[in-house]
């Protein structure tokens, strides 16, 4: 990971047991996405993915069970229907999910509201103001805007100053997984958590060293 402060952690999450009612909510997350990838919408979304949900919900708990979170503040990056958001919600986080695609927005929306989360969804993009993702030769690279190491950074429609946040939660395209690990690196304080799914079962925690 070059020069990141970042350490990866070797967590096995795979004991944690599953409530009933996040089989139940899972079970339904999953008949909205196959609803959702029936109708003609997704194609022109062709770059969401649904997450193996039941992974994810046990790193979320694997954290609050073994290691200390720096408080009770997660955001989703790219929410896509808003499932992980969900469950962190379930697991008792104040949970937020940004993401560009109203469409996607809605549907989280209505997901959290049907079993009374207090989960929310921004629409707009999970890069900052002034941040970008930019295509090099070998994937993409994070373009950050100059700033001094006070200024705050912020999403529109939120107070919360991503420094406030204490657990993140990605699934980057292969090409963005580097730079999803930068732009956290960047913007994290020091002792949040970076949960990361990379497709097939692959799931990594990062901390961001203090």
């Amino acid at each position: 990971m070059g020069s990141m402060a970042l350490e990866e952690l070797q967590v096995d999450p795979e004991n944690e047991k599953i409530p009933d009612a996040i089989d139940v909510f899972l079970l339904e997350a999953d008949r909205r996405c196959d609803e959702f990838f029936d109708t003609a919408l997704h194609k022109k979304m062709p770059r969401f993915l649904p997450a193996d949900y039941t992974l994810v919900y046990r790193a979320i708990r694997t954290l609050q069970k073994n290691y200390e979170l720096l408080g009770n503040r997660f955001c989703e990056w790219g929410s896509g229907l808003g499932t992980a958001t969900c469950l962190a919600s379930f697991a008792g986080l104040d949970a937020c999910g940004i993401e560009i695609q109203p469409e996607l927005v809605n549907r989280s929306r209505k997901l959290a509201k049907d079993f009374d989360l207090s989960a929310s969804f921004i629409e707009g993009s999970f890069l900052p103001e002034g941040f970008d993702f930019l295509a090099t030769q070998g994937g993409q690279e994070l373009a950050t805007p100059p700033r001094s190491r006070h200024d705050s950074i912020h999403y529109p429609d939120t107070d919360w100053e991503l420094s406030d946040i204490d657990l993140f939660y990605a699934y980057p395209w292969p090409e963005e997984q580097e730079s999803t690990l930068k732009l956290f690196d960047t913007v994290a304080t020091e002792g949040a958590y970076l949960i990361c799914y990379f497709g097939d079962g692959e799931l990594c925690i990062y901390r961001k060293k203090d």
